[in-house]
């Protein structure tokens, strides 16, 4: 079991995509049709899918990087000010002027399942330079989620000139047509971890095996799908292998696929195999799912290596 004491010899992710100010409401139900609700509690909190990896990183143990972009507006501070809290290093974030930084409303219920509307200024991305994500010198991974993809491709790209792992997070439907940027980021990857719907929508099957035999038949990287309760599958040869979500008692499912991506590439970085990446991934989810107020309520390592040590989840192989 590794154990980071001293965070100056923490191993560095770099996370490279979006960060978002999250203003986060506890419900007692999700809202089903339209009339005024009311909130049961309510934070504002940092957010986004390669923002709250590099905070799950930070928060394992590991050393994380964030290459991206906010606005120049005071949701933006709020987002630096959190990185800093978290000894996230900010070097390569550009602040857009004139443009505020993305937003997200989650509504939270008291089952843990929860709904998210997101904004992002339509040139947003567009005015941020992706050459800001090329310093990824000091890396033993990058993780890539695909908001922002010029910054993507020239993260992937130098991950590939220093043979480290580039880990890819497919949260949605993404056009994976070759001559497309999107294409060009599910090429350079050397793991692609997809959502659910992500793999469905991206592949266009309707059947997890399929969709995986599909995404694998596109790409050379090491391949897998993340489903919520129903657990993690990936490919393994000819066949896909399963692990069940670790079972706790779910109060917030907010960026739980995120904390598995961050927590998948520090264990990568570590030099876990994928098997071992995937237990120690879903193990930091399912933490993650424990605990109210999105990012904040990211798991520490102590947490993740209880969970892992009472745990009696095993991977099931299954023929594809």
């Amino acid at each position: 079991m590794v154990v980071m004491t001293d965070r100056r010899d923490a191993l560095v992710v770099a996370c490279a995509g979006i960060a978002t100010l999250d203003h986060v409401f506890r419900v007692d139900r999700l809202p089903t049709d339209d009339g005024k609700y009311s909130a049961t509690g309510y934070v504002a909190v940092g957010g986004g899918v390669a923002a709250n990896a590099a905070a799950a990183v930070a928060r394992l143990g590991g050393s994380a990087t964030f290459l991206g972009c906010v606005g120049d507006d005071a949701a933006g501070d709020q987002v630096l000010e959190e990185f800093a809290d978290l000894d996230i290093a900010t070097d390569s974030v550009q602040r857009i002027a004139n443009r505020p930084t993305p937003i997200s409303v989650a509504l939270v219920d008291r089952d843990g399942r929860r709904a998210l509307v997101n904004h992002v200024a339509a040139d947003f991305f567009e005015r941020a330079d992706p050459a800001l994500a090329r310093i990824v010198d000091h890396a033993a991974a990058v993780l890539v989620d695909c908001r922002w993809p010029l910054g993507a491709i020239q993260a992937l790209e130098s991950a590939r000139r220093l043979g480290i792992p580039a880990v890819v997070d497919v949260d949605r439907p993404v056009d994976a047509d070759p001559g497309t940027d999107t294409g060009r980021i599910l090429a350079l990857a050397t793991h692609l971890v997809y959502s659910h719907a992500g793999l469905l929508g991206t592949t266009g099957e309707v059947d997890v095996a399929a969709a995986l035999a599909v995404a694998a038949g596109r790409s050379a990287a090491w391949i897998a799908v993340t489903d919520g309760e129903r657990g993690v599958s990936w490919r393994e040869g000819d066949d896909i292998e399963h692990l069940p979500a670790f079972r706790v008692r779910a109060v917030d499912t907010l960026g739980a696929g995120d904390v598995f991506h961050g927590a998948f590439a520090l264990a990568l970085a570590e030099g876990r195999s994928e098997r071992e990446a995937v237990r120690f991934a879903a193990a930091a989810a399912a933490a993650k799912c424990t605990m109210t107020g999105g990012r904040a309520g990211i798991p520490d390592r102590t947490m993740v290596d209880a969970l892992l040590d009472g745990a009696n989840e095993g991977i099931e192989r299954r023929s594809s």
